[in-house]
């Protein structure tokens, strides 16, 4: 006689899955159903990160803040496009501080006491940021206005930092929501490296110019494969957004915005484009990027934006031996892409950084494989718009020097959101009739997502450590320095936001 079989009551069957239950279901019933919900889910614990790490971080700790800092006083006060404005001592002095921590990796914040002042007289002051565009500064510099100290750096952080997590949330919702396979979320982790987190805790135009051309890359290329519907969609907000905010960032941005649609309509073919020429909607947001562009290059042209505190070659044969000099020292360059933090004299550890090069170099193999021929060109193309670029404008107009691996990273994610969204559906398709699919994709998923909290963690505990207690000193060696809040507090918030992001990186589980 068999054994009958036993059946579990419904009640205890759901139980197996108790975490998911518990912390997963509801945040993927946000994340995946919800637009607002989702992003303002996201945007939160974007916050958490960014905010954390902006009140932790000592006064002037980035590179070049400084200059931002006094650049953003100085155009709220009505002196942008200059070099040496006038400003209170009080906000002036924060060179100060930068010279106190910059390239001295074992000197810890308790320094920066010694340059606090009280006095508010009027100063002449320098800053290598003033010909920039002065839309940045000008919502950064309203922190100078509330306090207007060198203190108000955190107020100024924190204006930026909304402005980057509303583009970093609402894109990953977005993303959350509209793809078919978890490829091009779970690929996100590899935009947000321990680098793009940190310039978007310090004041730094760098971190908009990431967030926005992320959100420019994923909404275009959608905006491209809805191009015969007929309703403005959620995906035109965001591209007419973060495209004219992108434009106004940085004097590259109008070019990387180029390049990137270029790469886009290559993807999209032909049917798609003439699509796109006759569509109205695509006529408002092309006048929306022309108008916000036509002022943008107009600055730029006017003040040389391009040009500050870099030596620019003599003659073109200069410039083309300036891209040799860029090339010889690309692997600083991909180094500082993953991580090399405060004023590049805090590297991440390099095993991180080189997982990180595997790993892009993984998914754009698997990408290449399963896109289509004239998706294949386009995944080429952005490849080489992100490895060349950078090179070519260095060399040609800085001799080669002056280049930072976060100028490259707006590129980066343009190329990963490129190849991602690419095969999509490719990749959604094939796991119906492949299960090796189905499980390269859940592995993906997880793999992309540990490597994000693991690298995010790690990083931040070296940082952590190098202001608080010195580089070259042991781990558990006392602190020097302490920040405005509790360090207890702001990790916890940092690592709350981390396991948010984690977990949307995870995404629901894969199925045929």
């Amino acid at each position: 006689m068999s054994t009958p079989a036993v059946v579990l009551p419904r009640r205890l069957r759901r139980s197996e899955g108790f975490l998911i239950s518990m912390i997963l279901r509801p945040l993927h019933a946000v994340l995946y159903r919800h637009a607002f919900g989702g992003s303002l889910l996201l945007f939160i614990a974007f916050m958490a990160i960014l905010l954390s790490g902006a009140v932790f971080l000592p006064v002037a700790s980035g590179a070049d803040e400084a200059a931002h800092y006094v650049y953003a006083a100085a155009v709220v006060r009505g002196q942008a496009g200059m070099l040496e404005p006038m400003l209170p001592a009080r906000l002036a002095n924060i060179h100060q501080f930068a010279t106190c921590i910059a390239f001295q990796p074992d000197v810890t914040a308790a320094c920066q006491g010694a340059y606090a002042t009280a006095s508010s007289a009027q100063m002449l002051t320098q800053t290598n940021a003033g010909l920039y565009n002065p839309v940045f500064y000008a919502w950064t510099g309203v922190g100078t206005l509330l306090v207007p100290t060198e203190y108000g750096l955190y107020i100024s952080r924190a204006l930026a930092a909304s402005v980057t997590a509303v583009f970093l949330a609402w894109t990953t919702s977005f993303l959350a929501r509209n793809t078919r396979s978890r490829l091009p979320l779970a690929s996100i982790s590899l935009i947000l490296t321990p680098m793009t987190l940190y310039v978007g805790m310090v004041l730094n135009p760098s971190a908009w110019e990431i967030a926005t051309l992320f959100a420019t890359a994923v909404s275009g290329f959608a905006v491209a494969e809805s191009s015969g519907r007929r309703a403005w969609s959620e995906a035109h907000s965001l591209l007419v957004a973060s495209g004219c905010v992108l434009i106004v960032t940085r004097g590259l941005s109008p070019l990387f915005l180029a390049i990137t649609a270029s790469i886009v309509l290559i993807a999209a073919g032909r049917t798609r484009m003439r699509r796109l020429a006759v569509d109205r909607r695509s006529w408002i947001i092309a006048g929306s990027f022309a108008l916000t562009t036509a002022l943008s290059v107009i600055w730029v042209l006017i003040h040389g934006t391009n040009y500050v505190g870099v030596v620019r070659p003599a003659t073109l044969g200069d410039g083309i031996t300036g891209i040799s000099v860029f090339f010889s020292q690309y692997h600083n360059q991909v180094a500082q892409m993953y991580g090399t933090l405060g004023w590049l004299d805090l590297p991440s550890p390099q095993i991180l950084s080189a997982a990180w090069v595997f790993l892009l170099g993984a998914i754009l193999v698997a990408c290449f494989g399963f896109a289509p021929a004239r998706q294949r060109i386009a995944i080429v193309v952005a490849f080489a718009a992100a490895a060349l670029t950078p090179g070519l404008l260095a060399g040609l107009q800085w001799s080669g020097g002056g280049w930072q691996g976060r100028y490259t990273l707006p590129l980066v994610a343009a190329l990963v959101v490129i190849g991602t969204l690419t095969v999509d559906t490719s990749i959604a398709h094939a796991r119906r009739g492949e299960p090796m699919i189905l499980q390269w994709e859940d592995g993906m998923r997880w793999l992309l997502a540990g490597f994000f909290a693991v690298g995010s963690v790690v990083v931040g505990i070296l940082t952590a450590h190098r202001y608080l207690s010195g580089a070259s000193a042991p781990l558990e060696a006392a602190w020097k320095w302490t920040p405005p809040l509790p360090p207890v507090l702001l990790a916890l918030a940092f690592l709350t936001g981390v396991a948010v992001v984690t977990l949307t990186i995870i995404g629901r589980r894969t199925t045929r």
